[in-house]
């Protein structure tokens, strides 16, 4: 064949980078190639040679794909399917898995990578490929045609069901495993057989155990019970059937976690039941009167302590710090609220009930720095340094 690399890279040895897309450099950055002054290959350089395997351990022992990208993909899976209607269900690869094997590549089997999750993955086209031919074959019972060419449409007419492309919910591991086809030097007289030495071929696998998010969702003429008929045919064709390539000899085998499953839907719920507290709270506060709504945000924004502060603190420590200096009229209102709000809680103390005079009374000192503070305020001074004019130190606020 001819030259594979330009030459002003042919000497050079490719590094990927750490987080780098496994699926780019494996198909694209490939520097094992032998050349024999004419030609360039990728078989055995000798001495037990194998640029093929030597290739594909590039990628094995490690775990591939970047788990916040992978949580952010599954979460507007799931998020989609939500407000879909649909279903994302997760199942657990209980074998090793792959597909893409007929992709044209220098090891001669190719692999599916997601082209920007850089993980493996399985097509929703193959999805759909693998459900229906369960469902018109194997399903039991077998269901009518008219359920089939609604769920998965007929020649000019689209399906009630999209499938959308598996994808893992964490890094992967890929590990190498080898096919070991019989010598090709053979002929109508002397045709392979057992007795024949087989030609190992190794290939990129995904190792067992990882577990990948499924899902459908209906689009828009769906009958009631279709994502029913889906996800039953979908459970039993990965269960007894299997995905991707090489499922006859057991590759691709997976079964359904329900916990899992049950965990990102909940987690999932819950964001969005934050996300609707979040815009209510924004249109109640945008309702508002505008101080009360300051009021609030500076309560809301204080450091959390424990035992919690009461909200008024954060109101104090606002005027002492000079907030509404040039508002005085504001500062005022703000203090008759924070004696309000005092007086409900009965922080509110014009005398101490103390026996032992010594010992500080919390309430009293806080209750006469707001009188100080209103006393500047109407003076014209604006704010006060803590521990003036009234003969106290800092006042702790809870």
């Amino acid at each position: 064949m001819v030259r594979p690399l330009y030459q002003p890279a042919a000497d050079v040895t490719p590094i990927r980078a750490r987080h780098g897309n496994a699926g780019l450099w494996y198909d694209k950055f490939c520097d094992e190639w032998i050349c024999d002054q004419t030609h360039w290959s990728m078989q055995g350089g000798g001495a037990g040679a194998n640029p093929k395997l030597s290739w594909i351990d590039t990628l094995t022992r490690q775990a591939h794909g970047v788990a916040t990208q992978l949580e952010e993909y599954t979460n507007r899976l799931i998020r989609l399917s939500l407000q879909q209607g649909g279903r994302s269900l997760v199942f657990h690869a209980d074998s090793r898995f792959v597909t893409g094997l007929g992709r044209s590549h220098p090891v001669e089997n190719g692999f599916a990578w997601h082209h920007t999750l850089g993980t493996p993955y399985l097509p929703g086209s193959s999805i759909k490929g693998m459900v229906r031919a369960w469902a018109e074959k194997q399903a039991d019972p077998t269901p009518d045609s008219s359920i089939i060419e609604r769920i998965f449409g007929s020649p000019g007419q689209s399906g009630a069901i999209s499938f959308l492309d598996a994808v893992p919910i964490a890094p992967v591991e890929v590990e190498a495993d080898v096919l070991t086809p019989h010598t090709a030097a053979w002929s109508p007289s002397n045709p392979p057989g057992d007795w024949c030495s087989p030609g190992p071929v190794p290939f990129l696998v995904t190792a067992a155990g990882f577990r990948l998010l499924f899902t459908v969702v209906p689009c828009g003429k769906a009958a009631a019970d279709d994502l029913d008929w889906v996800e039953s045919w979908l459970t039993k064709a990965l269960t007894w059937a299997g995905a991707g390539a090489k499922t006859a000899v057991g590759y691709g085998r997976m079964s359904l976690d329900q916990p899992k499953t049950d965990d990102l839907w909940q987690a999932e719920q819950q964001r969005q039941q934050r996300k609707q507290e979040a815009l209510r709270n924004q249109e109640r506060l945008a309702r508002m009167d505008p101080l009360d709504r300051e009021l609030e945000q500076l309560a809301a924004a204080a450091p959390v302590t424990s035992p919690p502060s009461p909200p008024y603190g954060a109101w104090i420590k606002a005027v002492e710090s000079g907030r509404w200096r040039d508002q005085p009229a504001t500062a005022l209102q703000v203090l008759d609220r924070i004696e309000t709000a005092m007086r409900l809680v009965g922080d509110w103390k014009e005398t101490s009930q103390k026996k032992n005079q010594n010992k500080p009374d919390r309430r009293l000192k806080l209750t006469n720095l707001v009188k100080e503070l209103r006393a500047s305020t109407q003076s014209g001074q604006g704010s006060i340094e803590p521990g003036n004019g009234a003969g106290h130190g800092p006042v702790m606020l809870s």
